[in-house]
């Protein structure tokens, strides 16, 4: 965990911990924050060995709580950053459901578009 802290500190104000506004945005440390209409689609992956998959969870349940569509992908055998190792299985699979993601959202927000 202190490497992963090292990416909160280097993003946050001086003196800032985990529970600043601009890092914990699943309303843990006070209320959820207020998401516009058009919220885009989510697709949130999770790794069975991620340490981290419990925030990603969090997320996933602010984001459906508040009634925004959300993909969870779970991987059970990944680790944190998978998708940036090509020599592992899942991080092609991963790649195909992103584009297949993409496509289908960017679609729905072309039909959006088109309907206007």
């Amino acid at each position: 965990m202190r490497r992963s802290d090292w990416w909160w500190r280097a993003f946050l104000p001086d003196g800032a911990d985990r529970n600043h506004p601009a890092s914990h945005v699943t309303g843990d440390a006070g209320p959820e924050p207020d998401l516009p209409e058009e919220f885009p689609p989510a697709m949130v992956v999770i790794g069975g060995y991620d340490s981290l998959q419990d925030w990603q969870r969090r997320y996933v349940g602010m984001l459906q709580r508040k009634g925004k569509a959300v993909l969870v992908v779970d991987y059970p055998e990944a680790i944190h950053g998978f998708c940036v190792f090509p020599e592992l299985a899942d991080s092609g699979k991963l790649v195909m459901e992103m584009k297949a993601f993409m496509q289908t959202n960017t679609r729905a927000q072309d039909d959006c578009l088109e309907a206007i």
